[in-house]
């Protein structure tokens, strides 16, 4: 019965196995309205996004890493995130959080208003900016 509130387990969810790593997209099956809401579990050398590097012009993300590390390509930066680290993305800023470290890492993401995920824009594929920014390394 719900009495205002809901309480879960993420077993208790599905993943979407049409996104890379695993990823549960908790809003609708919560009843969230308000903002979109991820968890997401990245293997080295996945990424987040489908889209790679890319923005959302009509929407602000959040990141909140809970476990490991991870790495974030945001505008011309490029730093690493840690277990406990926050990031957060204006519209229309270019992103990509992947994962190029020898552990796994779980984030949450919650992106607002919900609408704002379409429309996506890739500015370059995960491959153009790895050979862009770490090529020499």
């Amino acid at each position: 019965m719900d009495e205002g509130y809901r309480h879960r387990s993420l077993a208790d969810f599905e993943i979407n196995p049409e996104k890379p790593g695993r990823r549960w997209e908790l809003s609708s099956a919560l009843g969230i309205a308000e903002y979109n809401l991820n968890v997401a579990v990245l293997a080295p050398g996945e990424r987040l996004a489908q889209n790679a590097y890319h923005n959302h012009p009509n929407q602000r993300e959040a990141y909140y890493l809970t476990d490991g590390c991870c790495r974030a390509e945001v505008g011309e930066d490029s730093f690493r995130m840690d277990a406990d680290d926050v990031l957060v993305t204006d519209p229309g800023v270019d992103h990509l959080l992947h994962n190029p470290f020898e552990t796994e890492c779980k984030l949450l993401a919650i992106g607002a208003p919900p609408e704002g995920r379409y429309p996506v824009e890739q500015v370059r594929s995960y491959e153009e900016v790895l050979d862009e920014r770490y090529d020499e390394e």
